[in-house]
């Protein structure tokens, strides 16, 4: 994993932060909010495209996010917009911003004390600052959106995707001076620019340097002059011509866009569905959700207790960075969301047991690789009892932020409160036979017709009862977590303890939770007693010079059985359907084709049809960023991962990878 360099920072004679990697100011001396103001709200004329703006998402790009004033400044204006225009088409603003050396939470707080206008900007934003590793992270603000894309902006450009081509309508070029920056400064930078700008798109900048002027006009762009800001005699602006010719998708296999819709149905009652649900809600569609059982949360998401941290290997780094964006971003919605929705929970801390020397091994080899004691820390024994209150022999590891929540509860009750914010939740209804037919997807039970913009399928191990969902290797694990009543050395548990199971602190019921079998290809939900014994039994055999793991009383058999849904290479699926049969004729010879550079065509998918699929046991981990995901793709609004990770959890990659190395799909 990529180690992220924090900025280093010092102030100059008048106060103003002064990068020391660039020697340069991060805004001006003269006036800051004033120079922001002029050179790129006035500079992209933004207010009055706000006005004839005839999309619902607004999305503007920045080269370097500094002190994170430009953005401030920019999202106060937007919400004076949206009050004095409420019935504006213009909904949401997108603000998607480049930095390679972030400041830290305590930097970024000290300067913002300068603008106590934006007070609660800051205080949201510092609250959850945390910058890991490259790539993105969405921050949330209403119906605002920040977007910050950590690392190098040469690296990350290319990494707005397919989906971003021609998506941006405006830019803020505020690295530092070209002088000062010209790594950032090149032709790399305008030609992707211009890639993913929006026909009629703009730019501001507050250089007038005559080497980026030409770059830009190299690239496509339209380029002019205006007065410079203050003292400076002039800086340029500029547009991408609405004759520009959009260019055709890089990965087109895996490329898959609809129109924007305005209806959606989800299949499916648990956490992936919750989240996609407040998703899409906040992005102002109509969603239903229907249900098969009787009630919400019958099957993995019932859980009492269920623990949230990363999944860290040894072994794939992009499947944890992928895990890494996913926990953070849960971290987020879980502050918004306790404040809304009562849950049991407690994030104080995992510990991650080395049971045996395999596991010692490769918890040192993930300590090596994530390099972030935030995130992942090496204990020795006497450590790891501490963190634990209880003792324990060995070492291990810690993940402080991670830590336990009752999946029942936040499910539940977070349906009943997004009931209150729009959705419609639909009971004891298994929906079977999907048919495309006038536009919509449709179905039929009890002899009635139900009709939808779009369906999203999200009913986790019964995927592919659906023929659209072909080809796709999902498999049913069944996991058994047993519940023991405490004792009073188990209450002096402090947090969730893994080795090969896991054991939780005593919760409000008065019980701890053990885990958990793990079944293949196995979707009986019947109680096992054999399972419920072998769960007991792991946590003595694997804890066994731990006195506080005796005398665990298991004799009435609680247990809760989940099917949950997995596939082979550890990481979920989401996006577009696509269409299994249709894709092996159409990319047969993809891997010649590729080879002598010609044209491919878009992956065939399924209209309207989508899926998030296959969380396994990381569902409260992952489940709030492919919900975000999702919903910004059935909104055709920016995705916040990048496309490398995007392509890794595409529903066709099983059978892409083999048609790219020229292999035959059965």
């Amino acid at each position: 994993m990529s180690k992220l360099t924090f900025a280093a920072l010092s102030f100059n004679s008048s106060n103003t932060p002064v990068s020391d990697q660039f020697d340069d100011i991060y805004f001006s001396t003269q006036d800051g909010l004033a120079e922001s103001h002029y050179v790129f709200q006035e500079g992209n004329q933004l207010w009055e495209k706000w006005l004839s703006h005839s999309r619902e998402a607004f999305v503007i790009a920045e080269t370097g996010f500094g002190t994170g004033l430009n953005f401030f400044a920019v999202a106060e204006k937007f919400k004076q917009f949206r009050a004095a225009f409420p019935e504006s088409k213009l909904k949401r603003l997108y603000f998607i911003s480049f930095e390679k050396f972030p400041l830290t939470s305590a930097q970024l707080a000290e300067i913002h004390q300068n603008y106590p206008q934006f007070a609660t900007f800051s205080q949201n934003l510092t609250a959850c600052w945390q910058p890991r590793q490259n790539g993105c992270q969405r921050y949330h603000f209403g119906d605002i959106y920040l977007d910050l894309w950590f690392g190098d902006i040469a690296e990350n450009l290319p990494q707005l995707g397919d989906l971003y081509t021609n998506t941006i309508d405006a830019w803020f070029l505020d690295g530092f001076s070209p002088d000062k920056n010209p790594e950032m400064w090149n032709e790399n930078l305008y030609q992707q620019m211009f890639r993913l700008s929006r026909n009629g798109g703009t730019f501001a900048t507050f250089t007038a340097s005559s080497n980026v002027r030409r770059g830009l006009q190299a690239a496509g762009f339209a380029v002019y002059k205006r007065k410079g800001f203050g003292k400076k005699r002039e800086m340029l602006w500029g547009e991408k011509p609405l004759d520009s010719e959009n260019q055709p998708p890089r990965y087109s296999y895996f490329f898959a866009k609809n129109e924007t819709v305005e209806d959606v149905a989800i299949i499916g009652g648990g956490v992936a569905s919750l989240f996609l649900a407040l998703s899409l809600l906040e992005k102002g569609k109509q969603v239903t959700l229907y249900c098969k059982d009787e009630a919400l949360a019958m099957n993995a998401s019932g859980n009492l207790q269920g623990a949230i941290y990363p999944q860290l290997s040894d072994d794939d780094e992009r499947n944890v960075r992928f895990y890494i964006h996913s926990f953070d971003y849960a971290l987020q919605r879980l502050s918004q969301l306790e404040k809304v929705i009562e849950f049991e929970h407690n994030l104080s801390g995992v510990a991650l047991y080395a049971y045996n020397e395999k596991t010692e091994k490769k918890l040192n080899k993930i300590a090596e690789q994530t390099d972030d004691e935030t995130l992942f820390q090496l204990c020795t024994a006497e450590d790891l009892s501490e963190k634990l209150g209880l003792s324990v022999p060995n070492g291990g590891a810690f993940i402080p932020q991670g830590g336990w929540l009752s999946p029942v509860q936040f499910v539940r009750n977070g349906f009943v409160w997004l009931e209150r914010q729009g959705l419609k939740i639909v009971l004891n209804h298994k929906v079977e036979n999907l048919t495309w037919t006038d536009g919509k997807w449709q179905w039929q039970t009890d002899g009635k017709t139900f009709s939808h913009q779009a369906v999203v399928l999200a009913n986790g191990h019964t995927l592919n009862a659906f023929s659209q969902a072909n080809g796709i290797p999902l498999y049913p694990v069944r996991g058994q977590v047993s519940q023991i009543p405490s004792t009073p050395e188990l209450q002096k548990l402090k947090c969730v303890v893994c080795y090969d199971g896991y054991l939780t602190p005593i919760s409000q019921a008065g019980t701890h939770c053990v885990g958990a079998s793990h079944l293949r290809d196995n979707a009986d939900t019947q109680f096992s007693e054999t399972e419920h014994l072998e769960n007991i039994a792991k946590l003595q055999q694997n804890l066994t010079a731990c006195e506080w793991t005796k005398g665990i009383d298991y004799s009435q058999n609680l247990a809760k059985v989940g099917i949950r849904a997995a596939f082979r290479d550890r990481v979920p699926m989401v996006g577009a359907v696509h269409h299994f049969e249709k894709q092996k004729e159409q990319y047969a010879n993809l891997y010649n084709r590729l080879r002598r550079k010609q044209a491919v065509e878009n992956a065939e998918i399924f209209a309207n049809l989508y899926m998030v699929n296959g969380l396994a046991s990381r569902g409260l981990t992952t489940a709030p960023l492919l919900g975000e995901m999702l919903a910004s793709l059935i909104c055709n609004e920016p995705v916040p991962i990048s496309e490398e990770i995007w392509h890794n959890l595409s529903p066709n990659r099983t059978w892409m990878r083999k048609l790219l190395k020229g292999s035959a799909v059965e």
